[in-house]
C-alpha cells in the first residue's frame, strides 16, 4: 500500500496498454504526416512536369525571380515569381488541413502519452 500522498503506481499491464496505445497513435500520426509531406512533393514535381502553369514553366526555365517553397502549415507548396515587376503566388499543391492538423494532433498526443507514462513509471 502506498504512503498518503505519494503518487499512485499504474499497474504493469495497464502500464503496457497505455504504452502501446500512444506508441500507435503517435506512429499512425508520424506516418500519416509522411505520407501527406510525401505527396505534396510528388504532386509538385507532376505539376511540373507538365508545365501547364506559368510559374512552373518560368521555375524550369531557371528565371530570375522564381521560387517554389513549401509550408508546414497549411500544407501546401507555392510557386512565385515576378511578371512585370509584380511578384505573383501560385499555389501548386495543397493537402488536406484537416488531415494534416488531425495527424500532428495523434503524432504529439501519442508521444505525449508515452513519455507521461514513462515519467510517472520514474516517479513510482
Amino acid at each position: 500500500m502506498s504512503a498518503p500522498g505519494a503518487s499512485p503506481r499504474l499497474e504493469p499491464r495497464r502500464r503496457a496498454l497505455l504504452l502501446l496505445v500512444g506508441s500507435g497513435v503517435a506512429l499512425v500520426g508520424i506516418l500519416t504526416l509522411a505520407v501527406l509531406w510525401i505527396s505534396l512533393g510528388v504532386g509538385t514535381l507532376r505539376a511540373g512536369a507538365v508545365l501547364d502553369e506559368p510559374c512552373l514553366a518560368a521555375y524550369d526555365a531557371a528565371a530570375d525571380g522564381t521560387d517554389i517553397r513549401y509550408t508546414a502549415f497549411p500544407p501546401q507548396a507555392i510557386c512565385t515569381w515576378t511578371v512585370d515587376g509584380q511578384a505573383r503566388e501560385v499555389v501548386v499543391q495543397r493537402s488536406s488541413t484537416a488531415v494534416f492538423g488531425g495527424a500532428a494532433v495523434a503524432a504529439l498526443g501519442g508521444i505525449g502519452l508515452v513519455a507521461a507514462v514513462l515519467v510517472a513509471g520514474r516517479r513510482g
